[in-house]
């Protein structure tokens, strides 16, 4: 019933860390025969332990994945590999929290409630529900605490790339260089011989018909259909003329005294001096102290924290922190934050993590609203809870029923009120009223529906339907008669043939050019010319992409034009006469163009930064698998 929401959820309980990361999961220290047993943890990583129901439900809702995909049972290999990546995903993604945790990198918990508000899977009605945030969690076995602290973790993640994204540097050299590749021009003539022109020339006998066609009978099978009988769940029927009462609506506007009311807010900047391995407390305070008499004799705040801030991710920003509400930031920090007045600067405050200079920008007053100006947002939101509730439970006797009726759907029908709904023609790729919806292929087309005629489960197609099918008639895949292919048939092998006579061609060109003739005169004497395409760029769009990739990998011309020929994914063929490369020129593009291009290095510059991060942690974690949580001849550690 609720495959769906698990779907949704899946990555984000296990793996969304890895995924803003964006370091590969497959790892290699776990091997042996995967069996599950009854661990009370999987692995302990630096001593924390990743708990085994939490291994479980990530490796489910893979393999429910995987097996949708496949349409199909997946192969114990392949089940195999699955539990690997998961232990080695949930591992990895421990290493990382656990340094993001120990960097010091903290997140307050009004950005954790605006990224749970802010997940269309908590929502009803386009606003946040708590209930149904409440029923989404309980469904997959996640506490709400557990839940909101690995989001905590995200973000904290996120600052982390964000701030080496924002400390990354290029020399401009390697800048110059990327412009010099990025912004190339390469002058080039083309010639292409066209497989869909070739073809018309080429004659396809009955014999090559019929041979083809006996060679390939298993290609020429009509496809196997069933007629599908349904009943089914419809969110959009649920509660249509439901109106909340007065006290509903009072007691929904209470529920959450926070929903309706936002706290203050302080944006604030800082100067951090760090007590760390390289700066003792004594120094820190020093430096600390000699900051604040600049500021205080009208130093620029924030070019001074650019200049010695231990915060990369808020020193490039002139050491500005956004808005935060209190309870965000550590007391003794917070304490001096919410005693300043706009403008003002504070003494170096001390904290866990050194000396902070504090300034406060602006404050942002609380908003309340009252009950009268929500009352339709929360007329809809519960009339869409009334809705959500029925249709559960009206989906929940749906599947009750077809289990105590498994061969007919006749008294399911009567006692629901639902009417059977008949689609003709099914096919494995779906389609029609019942979508494409991979659950409900592999069901329809299981050995229990289609042979005893048995009822599916209840299944839900999208978040807003569910329902439960049979087949009432099937109809196994048949050879199809030569006669209804033949043109088909004929087409294949055209163009096959036409393909094979333009590489041919093509080929034949380049190969006299390189045996020393010159291209002009062994086109000329073919009746064919070039098409002049002028100067491309890497992203010149009116060239065909192959052609494209194979003039820009072609050697540079030494005196003379290079000639060459790649094969197209059309089935064409083209020869090129490559004549002439202008690097590109960093003066000559608009200075937008040139941050777009400075951004995109500081991008890859931080993907090798993270991957080599996550590479070390990995390798340097003190990591144990649980010697029960597969069967195996060996002992599972790092």
């Amino acid at each position: 019933m609720l495959q769906n929401i698990r779907e949704k959820l899946t990555g984000w309980a296990a793996f969304a860390v890895i995924l803003v990361i964006g370091v590969p999961l497959v790892l290699t220290f776990v091997g042996g025969d995967f069996t599950v047993t009854g661990s009370r943890f999987a692995a302990r990583v630096n001593g924390e332990e990743i708990p085994a129901v939490e291994f479980q439900r990530v490796y489910q809702n893979r393999l429910v994945s995987e097996q949708q995909a496949a349409r199909d049972e997946v192969p114990e290999e392949v089940e195999a590999q699955l539990k690997r990546e998961t232990l080695d995903g949930l591992v990895l993604n421990r290493t990382i929290t656990q340094y993001v945790r120990d960097a010091g990198y903290r997140v307050s918990a009004s950005r954790v409630i605006d990224r749970l508000r802010n997940m269309e899977v908590f929502q009803v009605g386009g606003q946040f529900s708590r209930p149904a945030y409440d029923a989404t969690l309980a469904a997959q076995g996640i506490s709400p605490a557990a839940f909101e602290q690995e989001q905590q973790s995200i973000l904290a993640v996120s600052q982390l790339q964000q701030g080496l994204e924002e400390s990354s540097f290029f020399t401009p050299a390697e800048f110059r260089r990327l412009i010099a590749l990025d912004q190339e021009l390469r002058d080039v003539a083309y010639l292409i011989f066209d497989p869909r022109t070739l073809a018309a020339g080429i004659t396809v006998t009955d014999v090559d018909v019929q041979a083809y066609y006996a060679a390939n009978a298993n290609e020429f099978q009509s496809p196997e259909t069933a007629t599908v009988e349904y009943l089914e769940v419809a969110l959009a029927d649920m509660a249509t003329d439901f109106v909340p009462d007065e006290e509903a609506l009072r007691g929904a506007y209470d529920a959450d005294p926070t929903r309706f009311r936002s706290d203050e807010e302080r944006r604030a900047r800082h100067i951090l001096i760090a007590v760390d391995d390289k700066r003792t407390e004594t120094e820190a305070r020093t430096l600390a102290d000699e900051i604040a008499g600049q500021l205080s004799k009208g130093g620029d705040f924030a070019a001074l924290a650019a200049k010695y801030s231990s915060d990369a991710g808020s020193a490039s920003r002139g050491g500005d922190l956004g808005f935060a509400a209190a309870g965000s930031y550590v007391e003794p920090f917070e304490k001096a934050l919410f005693a300043l007045s706009p403008g003002e600067t504070s003494a170096p405050v001390k904290t866990e993590f050194g000396y902070h200079i504090i300034r406060l920008d602006e404050v942002r007053a609380g908003l309340s609203r009252s009950f009268e100006e929500v009352r339709p947002e929360l007329i809809d939101e519960l009339r869409a809870q009334k809705a959500q509730d029925e249709f559960y439970a009206l989906a929940e006797r749906l599947d009750d029923l077809a289990l105590e009726n498994p061969t007919s759907l006749d008294p399911v029908a009567r006692d629901t009120g639902l009417v059977i709904k008949r689609v003709k023609g099914f096919t494995r790729d779906g389609g029609g009223p019942l979508g494409k919806n991979a659950s409900f292929i592999t069901a329809v087309f299981s050995p229990g529906v289609l042979e005893g005629s048995e009822n599916t489960p209840l299944i839900e197609i999208d978040d807003a339907h569910a329902v439960v099918a049979r087949v009432s008639e099937y109809e196994m895949p048949s050879p199809m008669p030569l006669e209804s292919v033949r043109g088909e048939i004929v087409e294949r092998l055209r163009a096959a043939r036409a393909a094979t006579e333009a590489s041919s061609r093509g080929q034949t060109i380049v190969q006299q050019v390189r045996d020393g003739k010159n291209l002009s005169e062994v086109l000329t004497a073919l009746g064919l010319k070039l098409t002049e395409a002028g100067p491309l760029t890497r992203r010149s769009p009116a060239v065909h992409p192959d052609l494209l990739s194979g003039v820009f990998r072609a050697a540079r011309p030494a005196g003379k034009p290079v000639v060459g020929g790649v094969s197209l994914s059309s089935g064409g063929y083209a020869v090129f006469e490559l004549r002439s490369v202008v690097p590109g020129d960093p003066e000559s593009i608009p200075q937008d163009q040139r941050d777009e291009l400075k951004q995109a290095m500081a991008r890859r510059a931080v993907s090798g930064e993270t991957g080599a991060l996550a590479e070390q942690l990995r390798d340097s974690a003190d990591v144990v698998v649980a010697p029960d949580l597969f069967k195996t001849d060996e002992a599972d550690a790092l």
